[in-house]
């Protein structure tokens, strides 16, 4: 499955990105390609206290009042020989603009599969910075992932233009940081694969198991 990185580059970077109806934003700095490379899987991060199960499955975790800044996240579920996985779930969770999580309902939560090329798409928002306890937090999501026969994997995706408060955040890892792809519809496009390592399903009954195939 061809990346909207890669349609661009085929079309020549901006002209090709007009063509789209891309805005790219003047000096953004992107997050370098992280091409698939085999036997290189994602890097783990703690799931933290604010994980729920039972969240709805929907690729639109924004609410009907949302504030704050329209993000896309799209990318593609491989495993550790870069092929993709359909059917893998992914959970996403986050704070909303002001920061703090929502523990009583399911706000900036859902779980989606992955389709028949390992692709997922996540429309949110940007989620805010927060200090809770003493501890800092840089601006991040939480992705929770499982593909039939793959290891569970709990990590967190960052974001390239954070870079002060990236600083600043004691388990930040460059690795997981989103490639910003310009915009769309008034959405910032951001980019990110996933690579799971091959393993065992160990998980909560009521967390949704992964898929043979994308339904």
């Amino acid at each position: 499955m061809s990346t909207r990185r890669d349609i661009l580059i085929g079309l020549g970077g901006t002209l090709g990105a007009a063509a789209l109806g891309v805005r790219l934003f003047p000096g953004e700095a992107m997050a370098a390609e992280r091409a698939c490379t085999a036997g290189t899987v994602t890097r783990r991060q703690t799931e933290g206290p604010y994980f729920k199960p039972n969240t709805p499955a929907r690729r639109n975790i924004r609410e009907s009042a949302t504030r704050g800044s329209l993000l896309v996240v799209t990318g593609r579920v491989l495993d550790a020989q870069c092929r993709p996985i359909s059917g893998a779930v992914i959970d996403f969770w986050q704070t909303g603009d002001t920061g703090g999580y929502d523990t009583r309902g399911f706000q900036y939560r859902g779980h989606q599969f992955t389709d028949a090329d390992g692709g997922y798409e996540l429309l949110t928002i940007r989620p805010a910075q927060y200090s809770e306890g003493g501890v800092f937090r840089t601006p991040h999501i939480h992705a929770k992932l499982q593909g039939a026969g793959t290891d569970m994997l709990n990590t967190q995706l960052y974001f390239p233009d954070a870079e002060a408060t990236n600083r600043i955040d004691r388990i930040f890892d460059p690795s997981l940081l989103v490639s910003f792809e310009g915009s769309r519809d008034g959405a910032r496009l951001a980019h990110f694969d996933f690579v799971l390592a091959r393993g065992r399903r160990i998980g909560a009954e009521e967390w949704p198991s992964p898929r043979a195939s994308p339904g």
